[in-house]
């Protein structure tokens, strides 16, 4: 039996997932935790444990020894101390040593990073990006993260992160707010949540050209209305649903093109919700960052969808759990 085994965590905006993996960041069984608006951090963490602990055991018992504990988290970390820092989604885990909770649970070494990067050195690893010399990930769900890895390893330029594209200001002046505190994020106007923002927002300008269109009324009024919702009048062409989703486009491809010219990746993979909910929005996004980015760089990068979709982080703990401990 190989003894390169590990146990691997998420916690993001909508879930939490407890999973085995082996040395090569492939999944041998996952349990998935939905999570509660209404959860703060010690009870995610408890939830993550109990799930985790369940694993090992009935593991330990088919004969699997176990390396190391890799743990993606949703938001960022301060990679020398091993500590997570402020959760835009969930409260409270900035004020929990996760890694000696995890250590002390499981007598494991952990390591912890952000669930963008990790996702990036899964997506360059086993996925959209194999094969790829430098991949940029970007996620776009309930926020938006990035991550950068070149030759299957993480560039690190900094102790709490890098390749926050979502936090690039791209709208000035009227912006809307951002969880980080700034206003006119990327985040803020293009992410699950900033679309519906967005939406509102130019509802509520009143333009002329919708004075007989329902979608405007129906993004004012009904709080339920979604990304997903914006979507699926996207896809059959309802035209307001078009216009809110060729401004954010505009403002994703703004961002873009800066990574672009400040890295020049060989791709940018795209995850999360609503990077990955249509093949038209992501070519709009496409055709918007090309001509923002000088000739001479201009048509190098590829821009696709993730294939590892909603195990990429789990896989990517896993990795570097394996990088690490191996």
């Amino acid at each position: 039996m190989d003894d390169r085994t590990f146990l691997a965590f998420e916690t993001g905006g909508t879930k939490l997932v407890a999973a085995v993996a082996d040395m090569r960041g492939t999944l041998i069984e996952s349990r998935l935790i939905p999570r509660s608006p209404t959860n703060r951090a010690p009870h995610s963490l408890a939830l993550l444990i109990d799930a985790a602990a369940r694993l090992q055991h009935d593991y330990a018992l088919r004969g699997f020894a176990f390396g190391g504990i890799g743990f993606g988290y949703g938001g960022q970390v301060s990679r020398s101390q091993q500590r997570v820092l402020r959760c835009p989604h969930e409260d409270g885990w900035e004020d929990i040593d996760v890694r000696a909770h995890l250590q002390h649970a499981f007598h494991l070494p952990c390591i912890i990073e952000n669930d963008c990067k990790l996702a990036a050195l899964a997506e360059a690893a086993l996925g959209a990006g194999r094969g790829q010399r430098t991949v940029f990930y970007i996620t776009i769900g309930t926020g938006i993260g990035g991550g950068i890895v070149r030759a299957e390893r993480i560039v690190d330029f900094g102790d709490s992160g890098e390749g926050e594209v979502g936090h690039i200001i791209v709208m000035q002046p009227g912006g809307l707010a951002c969880p980080c505190g700034n206003t006119g994020c990327l985040e803020a106007v293009a992410s699950g949540p900033g679309l519906v923002a967005l939406a509102r927002k130019l509802a509520q300008e009143g333009s002329g050209d919708w004075q007989n269109n329902t979608t405007p009324q129906r993004m004012l009024h009904d709080e339920t209305f979604s990304a997903r919702d914006l979507f699926a009048l996207y896809e059959q062409g309802e035209p307001f649903a078009g216009t809110v989703l060729s401004r954010a486009a505009a403002y994703t491809g703004q961002a873009l093109a800066c990574v672009i010219q400040l890295i020049n990746p060989n791709v940018i993979v795209f995850g999360g919700g609503v990077g990955t909910a249509s093949t038209r929005y992501l070519k709009l996004i496409e055709d918007m960052t090309r001509p923002q980015v000088m000739p001479s760089l201009r048509g190098r990068c590829a821009f696709v969808p993730s294939q590892l979709r909603e195990n990429v982080v789990t896989q990517g703990a896993a990795l570097m759990a394996a990088q690490t401990f191996a």
